[in-house]
């Protein structure tokens, strides 16, 4: 099948190391695959599939091809209306809807997903909002990671390391990442006297507001996929505090992947992560991610076990079978 993924931009997000994972996936397995988008800079990721930046989307610009995939609420209207593709669907990461950065913008949402196309969701919990209300069919996909990526080298450690280093990834000034809450966690747990560093990553630079909350020991932003891994490697802890609106962020399954135990909010996006895997806390509550998070540095039979079930959960999250899912929807 000739496929092509529309993309708005490459620009550094857990989104898109997923179109291209897939991409890249399809093309290893025969398929002719061409990314589309009109902000072609990915210097953050390698990307082995043909990449194509147009002007716009439209009939001019968008080659022919036996699938469309509009990734992005922006990218599905102009995609349908192209009409360059016999199937086209709408890949949805997220009900764009609820989120503050796209309120102004509910006209547009609104407009994407009443288009009479599947659409293809990245979590079960995504059909909650989405069926009964937009036309369909829907389909769902799991998440995937590449775990042998991320797997750590060396010896197995007992506990975690002292002081411990807690990771929190993501932007501040997106209220559904939660990170107001993971920061307020951290004070929490440095008031209460344990000695820790924090290290932060994200696609944008800190926020002035940051070290308003706590001390932030090393700030990362931009830093390419591949250096991740190792970024992963020097945490003994990542909280991850999304809230509701969340679809499936990567960098719990990164972390455990990576042997980095995780503390995570209790929200429908998680359910695929079995409950032995991770500690999971109300969302917004800051007081219970400290106590979860500190039970799991003081007590090194618990890290040590859940470091040993984060890495094999995150081996079961692979490629194949989300691989093997796309192609009997794209020939469906």
């Amino acid at each position: 099948m000739r496929i092509v993924y529309v993309l708005e931009s490459l620009e550094i997000s857990g989104g898109v190391k997923v179109v291209v994972e897939q991409a890249e996936g399809l093309a290893a397995r025969g398929h002719d695959v061409v990314l589309v988008t009109t902000a072609a800079r990915h210097d953050w990721i390698g990307i082995r599939v043909p990449v194509v930046e147009v002007p716009r989307f439209d009939a001019s610009t968008l080659p022919a091809a036996d699938v469309h995939v509009a990734t992005w609420f922006p990218t599905v209207r102009p995609t349908v209306a192209a009409r360059r593709a016999p199937k086209i669907f709408h890949f949805s990461q997220g009900y764009e809807a609820p989120h503050p950065h796209t309120r102004d913008r509910i006209g547009e949402i609104e407009e994407a997903y009443w288009q009479p196309v599947p659409k293809i969701l990245v979590s079960a919990h995504l059909l909650r909002d989405l069926e009964g209300r937009y036309p369909g069919p829907f389909h769902v996909l799991s998440q995937a990671i590449d775990a042998a990526a991320f797997r750590p080298r060396g010896s197995d450690p007992a506990a975690a390391r002292r002081p411990a280093t807690i990771g929190v990834v993501g932007p501040f000034l997106a209220e559904k990442k939660g990170i107001v809450v993971a920061l307020r966690a951290v004070a929490r747990l440095r008031s209460g006297g344990c000695a820790l560093r924090l290290h932060r990553a994200s696609h944008m630079p800190e926020a002035p507001d940051e070290e308003a909350l706590t001390t932030i020991d090393d700030y990362v932003h931009g830093r390419p996929a591949a250096e991740m891994p190792a970024w992963y490697h020097a945490l003994d802890l990542l909280i991850h505090p999304s809230f509701d609106a969340e679809g499936f962020p990567l960098p719990p399954l990164e972390a455990m992947a990576s042997g980095v135990p995780v503390v995570l909010t209790d929200i429908p996006s998680y359910a695929p992560i079995p409950r032995d895997a991770a500690a999971f806390v109300p969302e917004g509550d800051d007081a219970a991610m400290a106590r979860e998070a500190a039970r799991l540095l003081e007590d090194g039979e618990l890290w040590r076990r859940r470091r040993r079930r984060g890495l094999d959960v995150a081996e079961t999250f692979r490629l194949e079978p989300v691989l093997d899912r796309l192609e009997a929807i794209f020939r469906g």
